[in-house]
């Protein structure tokens, strides 16, 4: 089944370049004095005057036609409307800029397009922007108005006939529309520069407007308590998949199935939806609200994509119309069959006996856990934090909250003076069969090993729990199939980006621990999307306040893999 807004989204862009198309004939024709088809018997008889203000009327329903392209192509229903009436205007003006025939016959088409494709445009702009371009568009062109007859008045010496109050009035109405003085004709290069500054401010003032009053809608109100419980009740009867828990952090807006069956996690980054992993939930229901929410998304002129899905999700998603790309492979130990036996975990094998017999211990902190603990880790935390290269983020990732820290299990690496070396905390698994873990931190200047140490210890952990497996996280770019050119370009990127990304060396980190790999997905909607939804998915996992985030910064955070060489998260 196809979401239907996929088979309005080409005539959409049909419309969108029609009216782009038009803008552009306007402004062309509005700096042209003779025009190459005219109706003949008209055009003899059309005074000067008409023909002057017809081409400000065709540059301004030019420029606001060329405004509204944008907003049409993303289905905006204030671009549709925008674009009707810079297209009446232009029907207008056309019949008495020298009775020009390709004009009008332009126009005529293209309000019979736009006619015709109405309910193709139902997205929304932001109630908030629409007012601000409201008040932008009556208290902008106000203080035009006022400036255009003050200066009209008071730059009397300026232009060609003396004027009076009555004239100043009329004249800076005129002008705000940017139609030709009656009255106000320069007699130097200033009462020049000022009539043509009213226009421009004039057109300022209506791009302006235009902007706030096509812009996407903004979702500002965070999830509600309701709602993070009727997304923990649905996590807990489906939640297969390793970021299931991260649904419930703070960044999260949710979209709920009409049934309530189903739900999607998602983080409003400008204007894309970005969803965690695919939707959540019963898998009749999870089909209806992918589609529901692409009819939603739509709505309020965003783009989305659903990020870091699993291969049975990203199939449910293709099945509504979507599109996928591999954007890497996540790692799983299968702890039940681990041991450090063999050559291959010789090393790691050794140095874990060594921290045992120097008297290093892994325990789990006592729930809840007392201030005194929860210092020292704070002060493990702040310790990692300051290492190079190392914040805080979200979506994918918690953050270190005495609070979250106290709702999870956390394991701790002891030194045998009783410091605290490192940290990692244990996540829900919901009804997945494999065993995660968030923050995973240590001191600088704790022994080499320690987070090894600790690593083991917790696949010793998730066995005796019953799991099958321990997730590593993401391993990004990695395994990427495909001939496609999007394909094409995330191979190239892994392979010649090593030197600045590292990619290889962080699957192989991963790799030695000889994880069974899993594909994860990108889903989205158009090729054309690509670039906007990817700077989306950088923006994602910064945190408010944080430090300003690169291409670099996120593929070498974002995405990198919750456990590194010594001492980083995923």
């Amino acid at each position: 089944m196809k979401h239907a807004g996929l088979s309005g989204k080409g005539r959409r862009r049909t419309v969108a370049t029609a009216t782009a198309g038009l803008g552009l004939l306007n402004i062309a024709l509005a700096m042209i004095k003779h025009v190459p088809f005219r109706f003949a018997p008209l055009h003899d008889v059309v005074p000067h005057a008409a023909v002057v203000g017809s081409r400000y009327v065709l540059l301004t329903s030019g420029l606001a036609l060329l405004a509204s392209a944008r907003g049409l192509a993303h289905g905006k229903r204030h671009a549709w409307c925008l674009a009707v009436a810079a297209a009446l205007m232009s029907l207008v003006a056309h019949p008495f800029k020298r009775a020009d025939l390709l004009g009008t016959a332009a126009t005529g088409l293209t309000i019979v397009l736009l006619m015709g494709t109405a309910r193709l445009f139902p997205a929304r702009s932001d109630p908030a922007r629409v007012q601000q371009g409201v008040r932008w568009l009556v208290f902008g062109e106000l203080a035009v108005f006022v400036y255009g007859m003050v200066g009209s008045y008071m730059l009397d010496a300026e232009f060609v006939e003396t004027t009076t109050i009555v004239r100043s009035f009329e004249n800076a109405l005129r002008l705000l529309f940017i139609l030709p003085a009656s009255a106000i004709e320069p007699a130097s290069r200033h009462g020049n520069w000022f009539i043509n500054s009213v226009r421009v401010m004039s057109l300022v003032v209506l791009a302006v407007a235009s902007w706030h009053l096509l812009h996407p809608v903004i979702q500002r109100a965070g999830a509600g308590r309701g709602e993070r419980q009727r997304v923990r009740a649905l996590l807990d009867q489906y939640a297969t998949n390793a970021l299931a828990y991260f649904h419930l952090l703070d960044d999260k807006h949710y979209y709920f199935a009409g049934d309530g069956r189903a739900f999607i996690g998602y983080k409003l980054v400008g204007s894309v939806a970005v969803a965690l992993g695919e939707p959540v939930g019963a898998a009749d229901a999870c089909r209806a609200v992918a589609a529901s929410f692409a009819q939603f998304c739509d709505l309020n002129g965003w783009a989305f994509c659903f990020y870091q899905v699993t291969e049975d999700g990203a199939a449910l998603l293709r099945e509504v119309g979507l599109r996928s790309v591999k954007i890497g492979e996540e790692a799983v130990i299968p702890v039940q069959t681990f041991a450090l036996t063999g050559k291959h975990f010789k090393g790691l094998r050794n140095a874990t006996n060594r921290l045992e017999r120097e008297g290093y211990t892994v325990e789990q902190a006592p729930r809840p856990i007392d201030d005194h603990t929860m210092d020292e880790l704070e002060e493990v935390s702040d310790a990692w934090l300051a290492q190079g290269g190392h914040r805080e983020r979200g979506f994918t990732l918690g953050a270190f909250d005495r609070d979250y820290l106290r709702e999870t299990m956390v394991f701790v690496v002891r030194s045998p003076s009783g410091r605290i070396e490192a940290f990692a905390n244990v996540i829900p698994s919901f009804r997945s069969s494999e065993g995660n873990f968030d923050l995973m931190r240590r001191r600088a200047d704790a022994v080499d090993s320690a987070m090894d140490f600790l690593f083991v210890h917790l696949i010793d952990y998730f066995k005796a729990q019953g799991f099958t497996g321990m997730n590593l996280g993401l391993a990004p770019l990695a395994g990427i199939e495909g001939t496609g050119v999007v394909a094409r370009a995330l191979r190239l990127l892994y392979e010649r980006g090593e030197r600045a990304f590292n990619f290889r060396g962080l699957r192989d980190f991963k790799d030695k621990w000889r994880p069974d790999w899993q594909p994860r997905y990108l889903v989205y909607r158009s090729d054309l999307q690509l670039p906007q939804i990817a700077l989306a998915v950088a923006r994602a996992g910064e945190r408010a306040g944080s430090s300003s985030w690169s291409v670099r910064g996120w593929l070498g955070h974002k995405l990198r893999p919750r456990l590194q060489p010594a001492s980083s998260p995923r």
